[in-house]
């Protein structure tokens, strides 16, 4: 059976960016760690002033979007883009935001089905992944 999981990304305004759904392998030690690996940069206004920093550049946060879906498709299936109405209400395990703060890119989490984050609470993937490791 599927893992399923959604992707909200929001700026840092808080304006909805885009949702993707992720059908398979949506747990924070699947997807979760994805998601860090692949936000894992700096988030610049122009090219040109990130290179010399070392890290992935991406050019404001829909480019850091765009990087996160290109890396997640690997072929047909797997991964789409949904509206924000459909966010949480396609039969989701785990929703993520990804989330551009003051420190740079942000992934949380929460499970509609166990207890990672509760109601409208969510908690950083990397703790979460940190916690499942020490089980």
């Amino acid at each position: 059976m599927a893992t399923r999981a959604s992707i909200k990304f929001k700026d840092s305004d808080g304006n909805f960016i885009a949702n993707v759904y992720h059908h398979y392998d949506g747990y924070p030690s699947g997807l979760g760690v994805k998601l860090l690996e692949l936000t894992d940069g700096v988030v610049v206004n122009g090219l040109g002033l990130g290179e010399r920093l070392g890290k992935q550049v991406f050019n404001g946060f829909g480019c850091l979007a765009a990087y996160v879906i290109k890396g997640l498709k690997d072929g047909p299936g797997n991964v789409y883009l949904y509206s924000e109405s459909d966010y949480g209400n396609v039969g989701e395990e785990y929703l993520y935001e990804v989330v551009d703060l003051e420190n740079g890119p942000q992934v949380f989490v929460k499970s509609l089905h166990a207890d990672i984050g509760t109601g409208d609470v969510f908690v950083p993937v990397k703790d979460v992944v940190v916690i499942e490791n020490n089980k």
